[in-house]
């Protein structure tokens, strides 16, 4: 019996900027066949919206008080997610047996025992007529886990079809930076610190603008590394509990004063500097290191990492993968895993009791 299934997996993170959408071919064990990608991106006005409305999400309070303008929201996201299933679907002339929809997510609090993404599943399986998987994180919470990174065992078998004999470290530059290393038939991850969150969110309130192109304006900016001291050593002691992070675990008063360039040259070294302290303290073997997510198009973040390591660091695409749709890949993965009542989460990924299997499936009528 074939066993191979044909999965669709949506991915918006945590940049709110559109959505990413990868079709692949795999048993939900070694074999990983990648069909094709798209990207739609959000129009302003949504994005605008998301972006707001998370804002002022910061408790389940707040949204039980905000549950209509949540409804109406999501309404309008997973309509969103329905239009890129139908130009991925033509475009690559292939459908998908079954979907993992990720949705967006509006609040991550795993020590509250909660994670909030946003997307109605039982609309997008009527609208796609596809069975679709979404609550990825809420079992891994449930059973003690954060709920992140999910990842980790997508990298683990990307390794095993690249062929890669040495450990790997996969770092995967999101709004939020997250790391897997694979040596043998082990891995392990962890969410690494603050990707590009902090320098969208500062350029956004600086110039009015989605982020930092190529890392340029950081790239003209004096980094003042007195201050990136004293705010590491703040950060590093107040994160020891956290494994998986949220944009709102971070603030970017600590820049507050500097002008655009050198608030952005901070920005940037302090969230390379962190990267490189967490994946040091927890790593001592050597490795590959090889980026994906849209972070390793930040030339300058790149750089500083490059001078942390003092290694060389390869991009995912050097290996005919399109870093971009890591993670949307991941979650078509993710889907045929929970199908088939696999495990997706690890006690060396998200801290979990014992390793469980996760997501809800809804049948499409």
């Amino acid at each position: 019996m074939d066993k191979n299934i044909v999965a669709l997996g949506l991915m918006s993170g945590t940049s709110m900027d559109g959505i990413d959408a990868s079709i692949i071919r795999s048993d939900g064990d070694e074999y990983i066949d990648i069909i094709g990608n798209l990207y739609l991106k959000y129009d302003p006005e949504l994005k605008k919206k998301i972006q707001e409305f998370t804002n002022k999400i910061n408790t389940l309070e707040d949204l039980k008080s905000n549950i209509e303008e949540y409804k109406n929201l999501e309404r309008k996201i997973t309509l969103k997610h329905q239009e890129i299933i139908s130009e991925i679907y033509k475009k690559f002339e292939i459908r998908a047996n079954i979907i993992g929809f990720h949705g967006q997510t509006i609040l991550h609090k795993p020590l509250q025992n909660f994670s909030i993404q946003m997307g109605n599943a039982e609309l997008l399986s009527q609208l796609s007529k596809t069975d679709v998987v979404y609550q990825f994180r809420q079992n891994d919470i449930k059973n003690g886990g954060q709920g992140a990174p999910l990842t980790p065992i997508y990298h683990h078998n990307l390794k095993k079809k690249l062929n890669l004999k040495m450990p790997v470290l996969f770092l995967n530059i999101g709004g939020i930076a997250n790391y897997t290393f694979s040596k043998n038939d082990y891995f392990c991850a962890k969410d690494a610190g603050p990707g590009n969150c902090l320098m969208d969110m500062y350029i956004k309130q600086k110039k009015n603008l989605d982020y930092d192109e190529n890392g340029d304006r950081a790239r003209s900016g004096k980094i003042d590394k007195t201050l990136i001291s004293n705010m590491l050593d703040h950060y590093m002691y107040n994160s020891n509990q956290h494994h998986s992070l949220d944009i709102k675990d971070f603030d970017i008063n600590f820049v507050k004063g500097l002008n655009t360039e050198d608030g952005l040259a901070n920005l940037n070294y302090y969230s390379a500097k962190i990267i490189y302290e967490k994946v040091t303290k927890d790593i001592t073997d050597e490795f590959l290191l090889i980026l994906c997510g849209g972070g390793r198009k930040n030339k300058t973040l790149i750089s500083n990492l490059k001078s942390l390591f003092n290694n060389t660091i390869h991009d995912i695409d050097e290996f005919n993968i399109d870093g971009d749709f890591i993670e949307s890949q991941a979650f078509a993965y993710l889907s045929i895993r929970s199908i088939y009542n696999k495990f997706i989460s690890f006690p060396e990924t998200t801290m979990v009791k014992k390793s469980i299997t996760g997501g809800v499936l809804i049948k499409s009528v």
